[in-house]
């Protein structure tokens, strides 16, 4: 069914006439509501192996004998902190 031929049936069925619905087709919400506990194991499932990752992640840097100060990420970080110092220091 068009949505034509649904505005005029609504506009027919305003003024009292019967107008018969064609139910060749059936109609669903488009939106299936979500299971709140579902999502809430998920979310939790997710979060707990994030965490079990990083522990495994700090079990085996410790266990190989990495430091955080060796990583990329903490180098950067290094590396903008001389950045603002050095622009600090300059600026009157």
């Amino acid at each position: 069914m068009s949505l034509w031929e649904k505005w005029e049936r609504d506009k027919l069925e305003k003024q009292g006439i019967k107008v018969d619905i064609p139910r060749d087709v059936q109609v669903l919400p488009t939106r299936v509501k979500k299971d709140p506990k579902k999502q809430v194991w998920f979310l939790g499932g997710a979060f707990l192996a994030c965490i079990v990752t990083v522990l495994l992640a700090l079990l085996l840097g410790r266990l190989l004998g990495w430091n955080w100060s060796d990583t990329y990420i903490a180098h950067v970080f290094a590396a903008k902190e001389l950045q603002r110092e050095n622009i600090s220091s300059k600026s009157p």
